[in-house]
């Protein structure tokens, strides 16, 4: 129940094959050209067998309790369960402590083992997925993890966005990039690739693809949200891909949910939920119980409650349901924002644990208490 979104095969990374179309010209993948050496502090040990059920509100203690040199505060925190019953949460922005240099990056990585939780770090101690360029970060849309043989590879979907000089808001989607790292049972996340899935486009409206992923019935389901820009529509639109869990690096197998069905061309792909009282940029799906499970905040983070929808299929149809409040804070400098599930966690209470982003206005007083940019863990009616 719930992590099939884990299994989501590394090969998705294969993914601009099929998404780009072939009028678009992407460099084949290639090995970073010094790829860094990757260590956890601390060294956490490896959890018994079993999964022990817990609260939020014993998560948001141990939380509130972290104190990390290399992450004090970060939102997203998208999660995956790794083989050896270890848990990864990949990050975006990410607040060091206090002397540490660089003392942001664009995004961070946790691995946790019951209350023990690790951070990676090499001896740049820069971000874990690197930068494109010194404008354009990567921030973590979603994570999956796959066996192979007899280690584990994790596949992470980054945003590729542009920095702007004019605030909290000023940023450019400019495509998807994925990032994959290998780590043996027991060991130490490693770098493997880094690249590009689509190119660069500043278009406002396209389809930010891998926005959420999911497997089930033999399917990789892809997730894609887009913009529309009309006039006080602040929701997404949102759109899936699908290709074969057997062969997901065959273009020819790939198929987008249109009007009429599935089929070849991504341009006539159409949304199965419409941008008013739409999905934000990054959202999560699970399924539970055979039910598709979409959790986001309802019209975009602008919105004010976190909502989920339930679908018999991944194109819908998809019936809304508020499940918490969660305000936005534009007016009051105290963001809540990316709403994200954790299946994989198990609660006592049989809810559905999830966790809000948070953030603040007020740069200066984020780096004085970096706990007001910790994402809050909440429990949720799946």
């Amino acid at each position: 129940m719930g992590r099939a979104r884990l299994r989501v095969v590394a090969a998705v990374v294969l993914l601009p094959a099929g998404l780009a179309g072939c009028s678009d010209h992407l460099p084949e993948p290639a090995e970073p050209p010094a790829a860094p050496v990757f260590r956890l502090e601390p060294d956490c040990p490896t959890p018994p067998p079993g999964r022990r059920s817990v609260s939020a509100a014993q998560l948001n203690q141990l939380g509130e309790s972290l104190d990390l040199r290399y992450w004090q505060a970060a939102d997203i925190g998208a999660s995956a369960r790794l083989h050896d019953g270890r848990l990864v949460w990949l990050f975006g922005d990410t607040v060091r402590k206090k002397g540490v240099v660089p003392g942001i990056v664009g995004n961070s990585m946790l691995v946790s083992s019951g209350r023990c939780v690790a951070q990676l770090v090499d001896d740049a101690h820069g971000p874990v997925v690197p930068d494109a360029d010194r404008d354009t970060v990567r921030w973590p849309m979603s994570v999956a993890v796959a066996r192979h043989g007899d280690h584990d590879v994790i596949a992470v979907l980054c945003s590729r966005t542009r920095r702007g000089s004019g605030g909290t808001m000023d940023f450019t989607f400019l495509g998807t990039t994925a990032a994959v790292f290998r780590v043996e049972d027991g060991g130490v996340p490693q770098v493997e690739k880094v690249f590009d899935l689509t190119p660069d486009s500043t278009d406002p409206d396209q389809v930010n693809w891998g926005a959420a992923a999911v497997v089930h019935g033999g399917w990789i389901y892809v997730f894609g949200t887009r913009l529309t820009g009309q006039q006080g529509v602040f929701g997404r639109e949102l759109y899936v891909a699908r290709t074969p869990v057997a062969n997901p690096a065959d273009r020819s197998g790939w198929e987008f949910r249109s009007a009429g069905g599935w089929q070849k061309d991504h341009r006539r792909a159409v949304a199965v939920l419409p941008a008013a009282g739409g999905v934000s940029q990054t959202l999560s799906v699970d399924v539970l119980d055979g039910t598709y499970v979409a959790v986001s905040k309802r019209d975009g983070d602008l919105g004010d409650f976190v909502y989920t929808w339930t679908a018999p299929q991944p194109w819908g149809p998809w019936t809304p349901r508020k499940a918490l409040s969660a305000p936005a804070g534009f007016d009051t400098g105290d963001l809540q924002y990316a709403p994200l599930a954790h299946p994989e966690v198990p609660l006592t209470s049989g809810k559905l644990l999830v966790t809000i982003s948070r953030n603040t206005t007020d740069g200066k007083r984020l780096l004085e208490d970096p706990e007001l940019g910790r994402p809050k863990f909440a429990e949720i009616a799946p």
